[in-house]
């Protein structure tokens, strides 16, 4: 980079907003983070006030490059106690790094993908992306929502863990990660229309 020359991928802006569920039960919180070239946005259900989140966190990622993963997703750990905002700024950030580079999220982390498809785990039974059930050989793991690195960390030694779906983000870090289950609930359902789309966009890569 010349002296002078601006990242493209640093944190320009950070953006919240709260919505809800068809019910209007649920509240979910949607996290865009902005870089002068490229946008990434994540969402997680969220039940507290994010107005301490937007004026104490959001300052401190200001400023960090979006490439950078680690770093970023370690100063989460550091600045903030509630693992799903933290989820969702570390996926949002990696959106907007892999918008950069203008790859799907599933190659900017994980490079070419050559496992299985995941399955789904609704309510306990186990089905595949074409909603036909399956019987599990081992019993999944929860991975608690949390950073894309801590994930990472989580899926490298147990490729049987499993990870709650909120967005279809979930499903890129699930091909990324060779994890092999995704925990949909039924508010998530549409989470399958992406994973069918990833399967057509891989095609005989699968």
């Amino acid at each position: 980079m010349k002296k002078g020359e601006e990242r493209l991928t640093v944190i320009e802006d950070i953006r919240a907003r709260t919505v809800y569920n068809s019910n209007k039960e649920k509240s979910i919180i949607e996290i865009d983070i902005y870089t002068s070239s490229s946008f990434g946005r994540a969402s997680v259900p969220f039940e507290e006030d994010i107005s301490e989140i937007e004026e104490v966190v959001f300052p401190e990622l200001a400023g960090l490059d979006a490439i950078e993963q680690k770093s970023l997703d370690e100063l989460l750990c550091e600045i903030t106690p509630y693992n799903k905002i933290r989820f969702a700024l570390s996926l949002a950030s990696a959106k907007a790094a892999s918008s950069f580079y203008s790859l799907p999220l599933f190659r900017y982390l994980g490079g070419l993908y050559e496992g299985q498809m995941p399955l789904l785990d609704i309510r306990g039974k186990i089905f595949d992306i074409d909603l036909k059930e399956q019987k599990a050989n081992q019993k999944p793991k929860l991975i608690e929502l949390d950073t894309i690195s801590q994930i990472y960390a989580n899926s490298k030694e147990d490729k049987n863990c499993i990870i709650s779906a909120v967005d279809e983000g979930v499903c890129h870090l699930a091909l990324a990660f060779n994890i092999r289950y995704l925990d949909v609930m039924e508010e998530n359902i549409p989470i399958i229309n992406e994973l069918i789309r990833i399967k057509e966009y891989l095609g005989e890569e699968i």
